[in-house]
């Protein structure tokens, strides 16, 4: 039987990066440990450096294997899973399913900007030691 996977994530507040594979493995019922590493804090690049060779988050770690950058995490858990379920069963669906994925990977960086300007007082204060967002 393989290990529980750990998900390493930053504040799903601040990146929406980890939030994707966090939702995929909610909603699919997939039980894992999830390591919140605290983004806007001093010693958030040596905790991640520890997990992610990219020095990002999110990163999964499984049987072994450490997974990085959130699209690679979701066909991960799908292949692993899912057996391919995580996606639509229709070829042309599928095909737009993922461009569509690839585009919110790469672009939107306007939304992601007003997202997170919107979140700085909570930023803030999950700078502080002692508090929480």
């Amino acid at each position: 039987m393989s290990e529980l996977p750990v998900l390493v994530i930053g504040d799903k507040t601040y990146s929406s990066w980890s939030l994707r594979p966090w939702l995929l493995l909610r909603q699919a019922g997939i039980a894992f440990e999830e390591r919140l590493l605290w983004l806007h804090r001093p010693e958030f690049r040596n905790e991640v450096a520890r997990y992610s060779p990219s020095g990002r988050v999110p990163a999964l770690l499984h049987d072994g294997a450490v997974i990085w950058e959130s699209l690679a995490i979701l066909e991960y858990i799908n292949e692993t899973w899912l057996q391919g379920r995580g996606w639509p069963s229709e070829r042309k669906a599928r095909a737009q399913a993922r461009a569509i994925a690839c585009e919110m990977h790469s672009g939107f960086a306007a939304l992601r900007r007003d997202a997170v300007a919107e979140s700085a007082p909570a930023r803030r204060r999950a700078a502080r030691p002692g508090t929480t967002p």
